[in-house]
């Protein structure tokens, strides 16, 4: 099975095949037959024309019912998975799943009504991309105590030098990832590796882009992307932010409810959905032993770290994007779970034709060689980009030595760090050594011009707002609720959105009923206390001053024991900002 033909849809990297061999060897036939209708008979009446469009439909028809049959026969069971099936390979809770059968069951039953599941992928490509910042010199953090400060700096803003300034992030990066492929990002903390995988997806708060930057990600406009379809494009960071009351299974039931598609397989409920691709997504990732057991986080026990970077990532894989960018996402993953994930990745992109980029700082042999490109960066500046086989020599021919048993990822970037990386012999005096030096000879090297050439086929054959930019639309129309507007990011509508945040509010109060049991503790005990100081006033004008403190009190305490939600809402804060960008919600 290749990746070639197979497009994206709902499901946990929205899977549904389509071959092309069949169906372009039928459309060839009919465009032949056409262009020899044109030369031989110019002058066909319009009854002859309508029965060869009658006859074509018939053949395009033909044509896809040979494509669903070998792709059925591909899938080789069409048990509906959700429904519950005996085949242990399709079934989570069993010792012998396996993802890739189960995928194929599910392109089985999915391909027989293309309609139904629309194309939906997205690959990326950019050129001239610079990025910048603005900062001070010095700088403090604000409090209440020393805010006064800021009219001095409001004063400095008018002085030369003494203002803000431009800070230069990323210069003239160049690159094209195609719907399918995997990109690893390599480079030292602080080369930008962040920085571009942020600009990738539209997480730009507190840098800019610059106008002269063209990004497109297969015909979609950058704009649209970022505001339209927020959450087809998703950022995985490296912290790891959860509800610490909440167990695994509600986290991740609740990521697989809020992106639970419409266009569902007929006669499963979301719920069954839901449930479904929580326990496959925990099966696919090991976490299937952590069901009940609270993710916690360092003030409250849950899960270990490991398991807690695995629960970042299965909800980040249940958000179901196109373009995924995993920033770091193996930091504290032993190698052997590093592995799987990556293969996990390599899984989704190959059947599901999404695109992943993912910025790793040390990358065994095993995961190097699962990626497709690599891009290498160096203080800012873009010093390679291209396919994963090739970089390796690339730099060796500048002059760069490579240890026997030094790995391709660890060669790549030791090549960042003037005391790490080996000069061969004959080529101390050729070898560039500065960032900008390095920069220069990729702008010259011949692997640069391959690129660029690529990006212009790539841009011709998907113009920024053309037919592919309907296609996605209607992709993601299919898959929202009834009444949600084609320009909203979210798959639920408000009415389901305020439901599913109700429903896990009351789970995170059963969780840990801590908070709530001391307010109406407290609360109990103030009354009883408030009650015996006015009790048993006279019924008589005599006692309205007592009433009205009465009043005062009882509301005065209520308005005080509100406070206490005050620390529970800035330690959601990052968890709802981070749900907000996979557009699992709208936050109020």
């Amino acid at each position: 099975m290749t990746s070639e033909g197979q497009v994206a849809v709902g499901g946990p990297w929205g899977i549904i095949p389509q071959s092309e061999g069949l169906v372009g060897e039928a459309i060839e036939k009919l465009e032949s037959r056409s262009k020899n209708k044109e030369t031989d008979s110019s002058s066909a009446t319009s009854t002859d024309a309508l029965d060869q469009e009658k006859a074509d439909k018939r053949v395009t028809e033909l044509a896809r019912q040979i494509t669903q049959q070998s792709i059925h026969t591909l899938g080789s069971d069409s048990q509906n998975p959700f429904l519950g099936s005996d085949n242990p390979t399709l079934d989570p809770h069993s010792g012998k799943f396996d993802p890739e059968a189960w995928m194929k069951t599910l392109m089985g039953i999915q391909s027989r009504d293309p309609d139904r599941y629309p194309q939906r992928i997205a690959g990326l490509s950019y050129k001239n991309l610079d990025v910048h910042g603005f900062g001070r010199p010095t700088d403090y953090q604000k409090t209440f105590g020393n805010y006064p400060l800021e009219l001095a700096s409001f004063y400095n803003m008018f002085r030369p030098g003494k203002g803000k300034r431009k800070i230069q992030i990323l210069r003239n990066f160049e690159g094209l990832v195609k719907s399918g492929e995997m990109l690893v990002v390599l480079g030292r903390p602080g080369s930008g590796c962040s920085t571009l995988l942020k600009t990738m997806t539209g997480e730009t708060h507190g840098f800019f882009i610059d106008r002269s930057s063209e990004i497109n990600y297969q015909g979609i406009p950058m704009k649209t992307m970022h505001n339209d379809f927020r959450g087809e494009c998703m950022y995985q960071a490296e912290v790891d932010v959860h509800f610490p009351q909440l167990t695994v299974g509600q986290t991740l039931n609740f990521a697989a409810q809020a992106r639970a598609p419409r266009n569902r397989i007929p006669g499963v409920t979301r719920e069954q959905y839901a449930k479904h691709m929580t326990d496959v997504i925990m099966a696919v990732f090991g976490l299937s032993h952590t069901f009940d057991t609270p993710v916690g986080n360092d003030f409250v026990r849950g899960v270990s770290g490991g398991e807690r970077k695995r629960v970042s990532i299965a909800e980040a894989a249940l958000g179901a994007s196109p373009l995924q960018a995993w920033d770091n996402s193996t930091r504290g993953l032993d190698s052997a779970t590093a592995l799987e994930f990556i293969k996990t990745l390599r899984l989704s992109t190959r059947m599901a034709g999404s695109t992943a980029a993912v910025a790793i700082y040390q990358a065994s042999q095993s995961i190097y060689d699962i990626f497709d490109k690599v891009v290498v960066l160096y203080e800012g500046r873009q010093i390679y980009f291209g396919p994963t086989t090739t970089a390796k020599d690339y730099f060796v021919n500048l002059g760069f030595f490579c240890a026997e048993r030094a790995t391709t990822g660890d060669f790549l970037t030791s090549l960042t760090n003037p005391a790490e990386r080996i000069v061969r012999e004959g080529f101390e005096d050729r070898v560039p050594r500065t960032a900008d030096e390095f920069a220069a000879v990729w702008q010259k090297s011949e692997a640069r011009q391959i690129l660029l050439g690529e990006i212009e086929a790539f841009d011709r054959e998907f113009p920024v707002g053309g037919e592919q930019l309907q296609k996605f639309k209607v992709s993601r129309q299919a898959q929202q609720a009834k009444g949600q507007r084609i320009k909203s990011p979210y798959t639920l509508s408000l009415p389901m959105q305020v439901r599913l945040c109700m429903q896990r509010g009351f789970q995170r109060l059963k969780g840990d009923a801590s908070l709530a049991l001391t307010g109406i503790i407290g609360n109990t005990i103030m009354a009883l206390i408030i009650g015996s100081v006015f009790y048993d006033l006279p019924a008589d004008t005599g006692s309205f001053y007592y009433r009205g403190a009465l009043l005062f009190f009882a509301i005065l305490l209520n308005g005080f024991s509100s406070y206490l939600e005050i620390l529970t809402l800035y330690a959601q804060r990052p968890i709802v900002e981070k749900q907000a960008k996979y557009a699992f919600y709208h936050p109020a």
